[in-house]
């Protein structure tokens, strides 16, 4: 008898809720939010200054190592084996 009188209890504030239901908001603010629940990021992990700062980082990177490999196809990464003085290393 027990169970049943709490099953009802608990049966009754289930339903309870369900009729009072939460406050509302206007549609507007619920499909704001729905549309982009997460503003601050632009990926799934990053940020614009995080994105900004990555292609910055990248773009040196890519810069030096350009100048790096110019250097070598050039020849220039180190002096002639031909001169007549030792070089230091």
């Amino acid at each position: 008898m027990r169970t049943r009188v709490r099953a009802l209890g608990v049966g009754g504030l289930i339903a309870a809720a369900g009729v009072a239901g939460c406050a509302t908001q206007k549609s507007a603010d619920v499909w704001h939010i729905r549309a982009n629940p997460t503003p601050e990021l632009s990926t799934l992990h990053e940020r614009p200054a995080d994105i900004y700062n990555n292609l910055a980082l990248v773009n040196n990177e890519n810069w030096r190592m350009f100048w790096s490999d110019l250097g070598r196809a050039m020849l220039l990464n180190r002096p002639s084996r031909l001169t007549p003085e030792p070089m230091p290393r």
